[in-house]
């Protein structure tokens, strides 16, 4: 037997073993790798791939016009400062990003222009981050990202680089991200997007280096292959990410690398495509979509959306390419690459190939798990029509927020109902406060855009909810949803706590009821909106873009006002422009009980059927 070949299975025995001498049982068997493994490039791309582009191109206009753009793009670079090994805050994340986007760009534009000064840009950029010190490993999403970068474009254009270069290149990916990792790493055990960025970027590292480095990454691939259903498991059952939509991204970009990457060298993907729910995950970041062009950005998301690479990856391998149709109309055909860095792959993931069958997507989409969603739409090519969705869970998630029961509403071309989305965390870090403390006295729940105050929720006599309590959705249909509030309010404070919404064509009636609450007590009912507001009687009239909505509210003594949320009430929060909330109060009866009834649209509800829980 080879020496190579008997180190690298030695090098599997003893992490297989390592791992049950811990106490850790793996999932699987120890992995199988090739004793000869395929030549460059092998990651993601292979030289059939890049050798069919041209192909592909000439029988694709928008294909072609997309590649142009990304060469356009990469040409950009070349006149951008050198990159630096400089931190923000604790974070070196933001450098490990730039450097992605800049060496694909230039690779992809050197393999389809043969352009000498795109090769020896992104050789530049390659030299320059192997020769930092360190990748910032005390923050280890950054060694993930910079290792997948690295290793991406070593692979891409091995076959162009130099021996002495590299070697240099083979050595930063050996020894600032892989040897760390011998053994497997603390990150790849999180049961969130940390397990899928820094396992998938270290496994990328890991297979562009495997046949100089068998030994070191076989026990590599072996521990994050092992520790797969950490970042996979909260997939389950229907896609619903619980850290939001733009976590989602992120998550799922790395997971999606990574089955590309070990399919177009393996031949396999580790059953990362059919793990449960994964692939639903393309279903529900299409739902967050609302046809204002803003997401439902709840937890850590932002509110516009973005382009997201692995949403193209998926319709590909399913098949469906309406999944990707809408980022391809906004974003693709435009040219707005938004400076994602994992752009030129769509390139390699396009998903419009003419046999591929047309399959209209669902206009509602249900997501259970620890932190469920519903949303429903009118249409999926109508700006004007009604969107809204609503979810449950809670704080009580990685990047949660006290969000219970918050919601979001378009209609007209007209985001209503808003949600403030994440605030930068070095805007909170570099102020000292205590961001990532989720206990319930936590300073992380008085930021103002992750506490209950500025959410779509009932909160009672001005208490928090509940920092580890989750929202249940009991029912939901393409009519409506129940949504079983109780576990998100501090104990004692109620009995029971129901939200039911029900839509119409063109409003939405929320219906919400508190059972067991202290007689007198104060209720909250708030919903933030970037629109005017009113206040006219039992409701208000909201107005904005030149579009008008009406709010009318029916229950027992409520007061209507309205507040201006647009200034940080404290020194750490951050600005929320033009952003005020439609607040309703109304105190809890002598027998305990409160109910409040809101519509939003002032249309008669229709196809509300009676055998649906919205009719019930």
């Amino acid at each position: 037997m080879p020496q190579r070949i008997l180190l690298a299975f030695l090098g599997l025995a003893w992490a297989f073993f390592a791992a049950v001498s811990k106490g850790e049982t793996p999932r699987t068997a120890p992995i199988s790798l090739p004793e000869v493994w395929p030549p460059h490039p092998r990651l993601i791309a292979t030289q059939a791939d890049w050798d069919q582009l041209a192909a592909r191109r000439a029988a694709d206009k928008d294909l072609d016009a997309f590649v142009l753009r990304l060469v356009a793009e990469a040409r950009t670079t070349l006149t951008e400062p050198a990159i630096e090994h400089r931190k923000t805050g604790r974070r070196l994340l933001g450098v490990s990003r730039e450097f992605i986007r800049r060496v694909l760009l230039c690779s992809l534009a050197y393999r389809v222009t043969g352009e000498q000064v795109f090769l020896e840009q992104a050789r530049a950029d390659m030299l320059t981050v192997s020769g930092f010190d360190d990748w910032n490993p005390s923050h280890f999403l950054d060694v993930g990202e910079m290792s997948a970068g690295l290793a991406l474009g070593y692979d891409w254009l091995y076959p162009q680089l130099g021996a002495a270069d590299r070697a240099v290149i083979r050595q930063a990916l050996v020894s600032k991200s892989l040897a760390p990792c011998r053994g497997g790493h603390s990150t790849f055990s999180l049961a969130h997007n940390w397990s899928q960025v820094c396992g998938g970027g270290i496994a990328i590292g890991a297979l562009a280096v495997a046949d100089e480095e068998p030994a070191l990454a076989a026990e590599v691939l072996t521990s994050v292959h092992d520790t797969l259903h950490w970042g996979l498991d909260p997939y389950a059952p229907d896609g619903a990410y619980p850290e939001g939509p733009s976590y989602w991204t992120y998550g799922t970009q790395y997971s999606t690398l990574l089955a590309a990457c070990l399919r177009s060298s393996l031949g396999g993907d580790w059953g990362i495509l059919g793990w449960p729910g994964f692939l639903d995950g393309a279903r529900f970041y299409t739902s967050m979509q609302g046809p204002s062009g803003e997401q439902f950005d709840y937890a850590d998301s932002d509110g516009k959306e973005e382009l997201a690479p692995p949403l193209f990856y998926i319709a590909q391998q399913l098949r469906q390419p309406s999944l990707a149709e809408h980022q391809k109309r906004r974003f693709v055909d435009r040219g707005r690459l938004q400076r994602e860095r994992f752009a030129p792959l769509i390139a390699f993931w396009w998903p419009f190939d003419a046999g591929a069958p047309v399959r209209a997507q669902p206009l509602w989409y249900r997501g259970r798990g620890k932190n469920p969603v519903v949303a429903w739409r009118g249409s999926w090519n109508e700006r004007d029509t009604l969107y809204f969705a609503i979810k449950g869970g809670g704080a009580g998630v990685n990047h949660g927020h006290m969000d219970g029961g918050s919601f979001v509403m378009d209609l007209d071309g007209v985001r209503w109902a808003s949600d403030l989305g994440m605030q930068d965390y070095e805007s909170l870090e570099s102020k000292g406060v205590d961001l990532w403390n989720t206990s319930q006295r936590s300073q992380r729940w008085t930021i103002f855009r992750l506490g209950a105050e500025s959410h779509n929720v009932l909160t009672i006599d001005g208490h928090p909810h509940n920092a580890k309590g989750l929202a249940r959705l009991v029912e939901a249909d393409a009519h409506g949803a129940i949504i079983d509030l109780s576990p998100v309010f501090l104990p004692g404070e109620v009995r029971a706590a129901v939200r039911q919404v029900k839509l119409g064509d063109r409003d939405v009636e929320i219906i919400d009821t508190v059972e067991g609450a202290r007689p007198g007590s104060m209720v909250r009912w708030a919903m933030t909106t970037g629109a005017t507001i009113t206040p006219a009687g039992a409701g208000a009239v909201l107005e904005r873009d030149g579009k008008r909505l009406q709010f009318q509210a029916a229950g027992a003594g409520v007061a209507i006002s309205a507040v201006d949320v647009s200034t940080p009430s404290q020194s750490y929060d951050a600005p929320n422009p033009g952003m005020r909330q439609v607040i309703v109060t109304a105190p809890v009866k002598a027998d305990g009980t409160w109910r409040l009834s809101v519509r939003l649209g002032g249309l008669p509800a229709a196809g509300i059927g009676s055998d649906s829980p919205a009719g019930r």
